[in-house]
């Protein structure tokens, strides 16, 4: 038994009330940081801080005056009415006008103004307004975006007076980031919802009484509060990115209530004649060991996600970690208190009738781990062929990026605007790639020495069956000459003043840098696309001409590359420090090499069902999903990996120091396996269920992203609680024998 966790208890069980008043105060400052949490946190920003293409996306914002670079579009469609006859026509003219007079609005393109073909469906029926707005960063964009939703209403009404069939709906890149943001801090408070219910159900079949199955509960919930006020306070200090909510509600619960029901079923195997402070305090020795090992490592699995070069996903980490260890010190403080307080009152409010020491229930585990040890290659080889089935599918993980619409969810306004583009503009027409050429001989961009280079640049571009069309100072218009170029770049500043469109479009305020949009062919898939990006940074003009490459093609690119050099540091980190701390608290040189290849195993579990349901698209009806993706995107199995790994550790944790704790008594490994499995593998099957719940819910989520989180760790956690816990590891334990014990101290002290 641990000293300092004994003292901790008993220091505990002397004060009981303070450590309540304490807790009290601690989780009413929480749940005010938690409700003002959204207020602070940031969305998705698009692209790498730093990367290439980033820095471009910065150039291209704030040193062009194009007021269409990623405009918030606005997608109408009247299906009985033309948008080139009244009254449709004379709609949009007022339509357009009103948007002008929003806050922070630029321009507006219309078909009303320009009759460009580019801006209706070919039956007419469908038109877009493409809003250019003044702000450069993407906060400010979004608040434009919330601008014109505004204005739309009065709009509408007076459409709908005309065609009652009339709809519309803002979409663009800054729509669907503000969209995916406001849903994705939304999911977690929905998933909240969803999964308590079936939590407190699974806890009342536990322990058989409302008052003990609600204290498991009652911790999940005070420490996500908790969690989400220090966020909130963190959230001051640096970014945070607003996916942490969800992460911290996703954790929060699983790991809160996994710790309290290990606590409460060491407190309840408590012999009942004992004095009630001595069974608190013991039960804190007993159970403290376990729940801080755990958690040291299940933060390590998290803290990986740091070395992500994405604030998404190191925020994922810093919210996890710091949950966790809110739920170590709940478990260890809070939890033993309430205990103290509550005494015999633990078993009030029976519901089901529960027999002392479960006899049928260890027996049933027992009888199965005898059997395991008597046939461990047998048990080994079915239950391990299963697991490597599942993980079959990783084989053919493709990442990426899904670009098709549907990947936001339908009811998501930008989702609305996205299908009503598809009758005027193929999906490569929204994602144009950006070209950035700068001039590095001190002369206008547009110089008459420069003319002839840039035009042949066009040409060459154009020759790429993978481009649709290049817009650009030397491509204005079709079936113009690099004579007629030439002449009218004779004198760049005249050129400039007679056409200004030309400068506000294409060139930057110093006029030193030309931008050249292009927009890839329809045929072209994204793998094509994203290859093309990557060639567009090597392709430049003949002559003193500098290139940089941005737009959501490039971004991708970027994300890509930068996620996989952040790999091996990732998976380094979790591996060689979980392996360090394990070898230091059982002194054995197999436990710890065992526990991280069955944590892996759990792992790659987990992510071969997200590439089977979503990029096979195997049962993707039971989980809400439209289509199969084309790619899995990188940091699911980035993040399936660094959560699950740790929480998989949860359970190995439980299970080796029980059986630890059986071997020292007599050195019989078989007899510790047996015993260990018996005493904790209802606890273990109890809080996996219970962890399935909790990530299930967030399989009903709206965003696929969310989906596939919740889908990645339900498995690897249901994986890991039954056949990797239950079956793998006491087959492994029982062939390796003795071994599994070298070279440590094994601190044997034999019954008499």
């Amino acid at each position: 038994m641990n000293r300092a966790f004994l003292a901790l208890g008993r220091a505990v069980v002397c004060r009981p009330a303070w450590v309540l008043i304490v807790w009290i105060v601690v989780i009413g400052l929480g749940a005010f940081g938690a409700h003002r949490l959204g207020q602070l946190t940031v969305g998705v920003e698009g692209g790498v801080p730093g990367s290439p293409s980033r820095r471009a996306g910065d150039a291209l914002l704030s040193d062009f005056t194009n007021p269409y670079i990623d405009p918030i579009v606005v997608a109408v469609r009247a299906p009985h009415l033309k948008v080139d006859a009244d009254p449709y026509l004379k709609w949009v003219q007022r339509a357009a006008a009103r948007l002008r007079e929003v806050p922070g609005v630029r321009r507006v393109a219309s078909f009303a103004d320009e009759k460009a073909a580019s801006l209706r469906s070919g039956d007419g029926t469908v038109t877009i307004l493409l809003v250019g707005v003044g702000a450069t960063d993407n906060a400010g964009r979004q608040r434009g975006v919330l601008a014109v939703r505004s204005a739309l209403p009065p709009l509408l009404k007076e459409l709908d007076a005309l065609d009652p069939g009339a709809r519309a709906a803002v979409t663009g890149g800054a729509a669907a980031d503000l969209d995916i943001n406001t849903w994705s801090a939304e999911g977690g408070d929905r998933a909240e919802r969803h999964a308590l219910p079936l939590t407190l159900g699974i806890l009342l079949v536990a322990f058989g009484t409302l008052v003990a199955a609600s204290l498991p509960f009652l911790m999940g919930l005070t420490t996500t509060t908790v969690s989400l006020g220090l966020a909130f306070v963190l959230a001051w200090l640096m970014p945070v990115s607003n996916l942490l909510g969800n992460v911290v509600t996703m954790i929060g619960l699983a790991i809160g209530i996994d710790y309290s029901l290990l606590m409460v079923t060491h407190y309840r195997e408590q012999p009942a004649h004992r004095p009630l402070s001595e069974r608190v305090a013991d039960t804190v020795a007993l159970a403290g060991r376990t729940i801080s090992w755990s958690g040291l490592t299940v933060i390590i699995g998290l803290l990986g996600l740091l070395f992500s070069p994405l604030l998404e996903t190191r925020s994922v980490g810093i919210g996890g970690a710091l949950v966790v260890l809110v739920s170590v010190l709940a478990a260890l403080t809070l939890l033993p208190a309430v205990l103290k307080l509550l005494g015999p009152r633990i078993d009030w409010l029976p519901v089901i009738r529960r027999r002392p020491g479960r006899p049928g229930l260890l027996a049933f585990w027992r009888g199965l781990g005898n059997w395991i040890v008597r046939h461990p290659l047998i048990t080994l080889v079915l239950a391990g062929g299963v697991v490597l089935a599942l993980a079959a599918p990783v084989l053919r993980i493709q990442t990426g990026f899904a670009d098709d619409r549907w990947f936001l969810p339908p009811g998501m306004e930008s989702r609305e605007g996205a299908d009503l583009l598809d009758a005027i503009r193929s999906a490569n027409a929204a994602r144009p790639i950006y070209v950035l050429v700068r001039a590095t001989d001190d002369q206008p961009f547009v110089a008459p020495t420069h003319i002839a280079p840039l035009y042949a640049y066009v040409q060459s571009l154009q020759k790429d069956p993978r481009i649709a069309t290049v817009r650009s100072p030397v491509s204005l218009q079709k079936d113009v000459e690099l004579e007629d170029y030439q002449s009218l770049y004779e004198d760049p500043d005249q050129a400039i003043k007679d056409y200004p469109q030309i400068g506000e479009l294409y060139l930057s305020r110093d006029r030193r840098s030309g931008l050249f949009e292009v927009t890839p062919a329809d045929k072209a898939d994204a793998a094509s696309v994203g290859a093309l990006a990557r060639e567009l940074r090597d392709l430049k003009p003949q002559g003193p001409f500098s290139v940089s490459v941005a737009g959501t093609p490039a971004e991708h690119n970027d994300f890509h590359d930068y996620m996989f050099r952040s790999l091996p540091r990732i998976f380094g980190f979790v591996i060689g420090a979980t392996l360090l701390l394990l070898f230091i608290a059982f002194r054995s040189y197999l436990l710890p090499v065992k526990a991280v290849l069955m944590n892996l195993l759990a792992v790659a579990a987990g992510i071969g069902a997200v590439v089977a349901i979503f990029q096979f698209g195997w049962l993707n009806g039971l989980v809400g999903l439209e289509h199969p993706v084309s790619a899995i995107p990188l940091e699911i199995p980035l993040m399936v990996f660094c959560l699950s790994f740790g929480l998989s550790m949860d359970y190995e944790l439980f299970l080796l120091f029980r059986i630890q704790e059986e071997y020292r008594r007599d050195g019989d490994n078989d007899r510790a396996t047996v015993e260990g499995l018996a005493a904790v593998a209802p606890v273990i099957t109890g809080a996996g269920l219970i962890m399935v719940v909790v990530f299930g819910a967030f399989v009903g989520a709206q965003l696929p992203v969310l989906k596939m989180m919740g889908v990645g760790l339900c498995v690897a956690v249901l994986v890991d609680a039954t056949l990797i816990r239950a079956l793998i590891v006491p087959a492994v334990m029982a062939i390796a024998g003795r071994w599994n014990w070298y070279p440590g101290r094994h601190d044997v002290t034999p019954q008499r």
